[in-house]
């Protein structure tokens, strides 16, 4: 049986007879309370051996980090070393007051939230599979701003209601997404985060990107988390007015940058809708997930060029047809991906966003013919506003059909966003509605309701409304919507069958009765801080067999393990081996993950 990697969950993952079973204590309202009678998880563990297994126990202390080597950035540190411990410990604060702490397994780590021109002390212990630490490495570092005075438009995010709503708006496929201000270690950066695998986060900014009359006609500057595996940051200019692009059908005349991380390697390429080639000025190096990087698209009157922290890695010969566009970032990946954005710049001509105008929720309807109109209450102050969509959908033909919503009994047209924009089945196609004032009146629910009438099969995908005139009423609440996928996570399980003379059993094959050996590997995902283990236990069919403390130091962060199970009681046929993490903290969760195998004669 090859090593697999099995997915950690609250209650579990069940894998038997290639049949896969995905057990949840959440349910669609969130996590499912405890009872009361229900007994908390242990937060530490004592050693157990069943009669005829062997545990692996502890060895010396760990080898302490060497090498450690410290960059800064603003409001951020980065920190490396050289070791071959199965996981770290990182502290830091002021000198002499390291009260922030992080439990990792990569050889480098970010520290953000911090300030600017103050020096920071930095430790980092090597933990082994045990808890055990070593000496700690240390070395200190002061974080540095870049200067930004020369910007036309720079946002760090480091508001405590970051995103600002008057200059940008979020657009993502029905909830998949959120912009929400960093907290804890994000702190003081806009952390968008996913719940729909590949469906980007794209954040718009109302601010236009202006070209300006010179030899570099402009330059789009984003600080931001290099994407995950798999994972993909992309910056458009878009002449029009847009609020998300779809896939790789590009609007007419749009820049696009585009940087893509996969099998460990990372792409950067520009891209326009007629062509052109990307040439390569250097390699780009396989970016570290977790570690913020600078990307700038510079626009000039000779091509594009795009710097990496200040080098440029990449041209094109393409050069901008508009004078003014609109500017989105965006961010796509597997399920949960998240990524902290700290900066985005654009040095360019000066420009300022439309006046700001609180708006209702919208809720759209698709229907062959317009509704009935009901009790309806005006919007004071508003006298006028755009409606932006985004429409999925089938339909074969060449070109885009006639649309028009109705809004209040208002039958208003749905114009095209952009002249030339693809009419293509699978691909989002932007329209664009001016409302009237007299379009613009809510229900009792306090909801714009909007009606697209057609007989196509279409769904809008994104909706955006902008207002014009004037808002007495009292601005909506700033508060922000959780961070998807926030929750600190355990490390996660590989496991391996092996015979008494530690082969691996191939797939499909049984052991014999006798002796078996099980061979554990815990490992975190790149860039991600881990929560403290405890230890775990082994059980065969439900019956423990073992249980292994993880903290003799301080709490646990992964490690490799290896088991000699006696097998002689056990029937011919399958089996299962159940592994449970357990946390230092009652805040985490359990997880299991389940391993089977075979008995033979």
């Amino acid at each position: 049986m090859e090593r697999r990697r099995v997915a950690l969950i609250a209650a579990g993952v069940v894998l038997f007879a290639g049949v896969v079973a995905v057990l949840r204590t959440t349910g669609a309202g969130g996590p499912v309370a405890a009872t009361s009678t229900s007994a908390p998880p242990p937060t530490s563990l004592a050693p157990y051996a069943a009669e005829g297994v062997l545990v692996p126990t502890a060895g010396p202390l760990p080898t302490q980090p060497r090498e450690l080597e410290v960059s800064s950035g603003p409001r951020r540190l980065q920190v490396r070393w050289t070791g071959d411990s199965a996981g770290y410990e990182v502290r830091w604060g002021e000198p002499g007051r390291l009260d922030r702490s992080r439990l990792v397994t990569e050889r480098v780590t970010q520290l953000d939230g911090l300030e600017d021109e103050r020096m920071y002390e930095v430790a980092v212990y090597a933990v082994d599979a045990f808890g055990q630490r070593s000496e700690p490495g240390r070395a200190t570092g002061t974080p540095h701003a870049f200067p930004t005075g020369d910007y036309a438009f720079a946002d760090r995010f480091d508001q405590p209601d970051a995103p600002d709503p008057t200059r940008w708006r979020l657009a993502s496929r029905g909830n998949c997404a959120r912009a929400t201000p960093g907290q804890g270690d994000d702190g003081r950066r806009l952390v968008l985060s996913s719940n729909c695998a590949a469906a980007p986060a794209t954040l718009r900014s109302r601010t236009p990107f202006v070209l300006r009359d010179a030899e570099e006609l402009g330059r789009f500057v984003v600080e931001t988390d290099a994407p995950g595996g798999d994972g993909e940051l992309v910056l458009d200019l878009v002449p029009g007015p847009v609020s998300l692009v779809s896939g790789d059908a590009l609007p007419p005349d749009a820049v696009r940058l585009r940087v893509a991380t996969s099998a460990g390697t990372t792409s950067v390429q520009v891209a326009v809708p007629a062509g052109t080639p990307t040439t390569a000025v250097r390699e780009v190096p396989a970016l570290e997930t977790g570690l913020s990087h600078r990307w700038e698209l510079a626009l000039r009157r000779d091509g594009v060029r795009v710097l990496l922290d200040g080098d440029v890695v990449a041209t094109s010969p393409a050069v901008p047809a508009w004078r003014e566009a609109t500017a989105l970032v965006s961010v796509a990946g597997p399920t949960g991906q998240r990524a902290a954005v700290s900066l985005i710049a654009f040095d360019a001509a000066a420009a300022s966003p439309p006046p700001w105008v609180p708006g209702p929720e919208v809720d759209v309807a698709v229907a062959v013919r317009a509704p009935a109109g009901g009790a309806l209450t005006a919007m004071p102050g508003v006298t006028g506003g755009q409606l932006r969509m985004a429409l999925l959908h089938s339909d074969a033909s060449p070109e885009a059909p006639a649309f028009s919503v109705s809004v209040a009994g208002v039958v208003v047209p749905l114009r095209p966003a952009l002249a030339g924009a693809p009419w293509r089945a699978g691909v989002a196609y932007p329209v664009v509605a001016d409302l009237p004032a007299e379009a613009l009146r809510v229900g009792a629910s306090g909801e714009l309701a909007v009606t697209l009438v057609t007989g196509l099969r279409v769904q809008a995908t994104h909706v955006d409304l902008e207002l014009s005139g004037s808002s007495p009423g009292t601005p909506p609440s700033t508060e922000k919507a959780p961070l998807i996928g926030h929750e600190p996570e355990l490390a996660r399980v590989n496991g391996t069958v092996l015979d008494a003379s530690g082969e691996t059993v191939p797939e499909g094959a049984a052991v014999q009765r006798g002796r078996m050996v099980f061979d554990l590997e815990l490992a975190g995902r790149p860039g991600v801080a881990l929560a403290g283990l405890a230890g775990f236990s082994l059980r065969v069919d439900d019956e423990r067999v073992a249980v292994v403390p993880t903290a003799a130091g301080g709490p646990g962060v992964a490690g490799r393990y290896r088991f000699a199970l006696d097998t002689s009681d056990l029937s011919l046929g399958p089996h299962m081996i159940e592994v449970r993490l357990f946390a230092t903290s009652g805040e985490t969760r359990p997880t299991s993950a389940y391993i089977p195998f075979f008995v033979g004669r």
